[in-house]
């Protein structure tokens, strides 16, 4: 089965691009479906490769794909490939999941740890392992992924990385907020698509809002910054040196922004996915599936035929 990302975009509008160096987010609007409750787990391990989920709220939750969890008790740090779909009151273990700090002994205790979603660059191939047993499966790619980024001695530490770039990862958050009805975000590095972000509702886009924007695609705006790429908005263009001549330049630089988001729009929104599986989670009627292009990979929740969760990045 294929869809495209027009159906993502299905009963939602876009507000204003916001923009901050090498990545722009536009923002996703759109009605709350409260009948999923946001992803507030509690988390805790009993043995390395196994994550113990607990959904306490009164509705199914969404746990998105790559979420993990970096902890400052002496225990490994851990993430999911996939995501889950967790019944209302759910205690579930996954027994597929992956260590994300080499080197660290230790189970992680039960509470509500704070979650983060893994960086872009790994998800995919994180998403690709999510079937396989062994908590050692993602370390080589974790590795990789430090070392380009000039961390000296990085094993398969993510805490690594999280700590070299911290003030940085921390600024994305500062520089981007979220607006009224939000419900997810179509992310850009350098004008190019990299990422397709909807949640069910403004209060799940909350929770997920800082782990997406913070680490997932912060970093690969630090990638990008670190490969010495320049950044793609234009200086503001003021020919008169008064209040009017600034206001007219403005006018033409939202204008000329907003031909460029729906000139991108127009070749974005047909880009067809093919559903790797048919309800690969289910949960009654809702069903999270895995869904891929040449560039693009992730997952989908649907309530019948309608889109109601997306979290798909750039593969490559």
């Amino acid at each position: 089965m294929t869809m495209n990302i027009e159906k993502i975009l299905d009963r939602t509008s876009l507000g204003r691009i916001q923009s901050a160096g090498h990545m722009q987010l536009i923002p996703i609007l759109g009605d709350d479906d409260a009948s999923f409750a946001p992803p507030v787990l509690q988390v805790g391990t009993c043995r390395y490769g196994s994550v113990m989920l607990k959904n306490d709220a009164d509705r199914p939750t969404i746990v998105p794909p790559g979420a993990g969890w970096v902890v400052q008790q002496k225990a490994q740090d851990h993430a999911i490939g996939g995501g889950a779909l967790l019944r209302a009151g759910q205690d579930r273990l996954i027994e597929t999941a992956l260590c994300i700090q080499q080197a660290q002994g230790g189970c992680i205790s039960p509470a509500k740890h704070a979650m983060l979603i893994l960086p872009a660059a790994l998800r995919a191939k994180a998403l690709a392992m999510r079937h396989v047993s062994d908590f050692r499966k993602h370390w080589s790619d974790i590795t990789e992924f430090n070392r380009a980024l000039g961390i000296s001695n990085p094993g398969g530490h993510l805490e690594f990385f999280l700590k070299t770039f911290q003030r940085e990862l921390d600024q994305f958050v500062a520089e981007f907020e979220i607006v009224p009805s939000q419900i997810g975000a179509i992310v850009l590095l350098g004008g190019k698509l990299v990422g397709i972000e909807r949640a069910p509702s403004a209060a799940y886009w909350q929770v997920v809002w800082e782990p997406l924007v913070r680490v997932s695609y912060g970093s690969l705006a630090i990638q990008v910054a670190k490969s010495g790429a320049t950044s793609v908005r234009d200086a503001l263009s003021v020919q008169e040196r008064s209040l009017v001549g600034i206001r007219k330049a403005l006018r033409v630089a939202e204008t000329r922004e907003a031909e460029s988001v729906d000139a991108l729009l127009s070749v974005v929104r047909p880009i067809a996915l093919e559903c790797a599986n048919d309800g690969e989670e289910r949960i009654g009627s809702i069903a999270m599936s895995t869904v891929t292009s040449p560039r693009l990979a992730g997952q989908i929740v649907t309530v019948g035929d309608a889109v109601r969760f997306a979290s798909i990045c750039v593969a490559a």
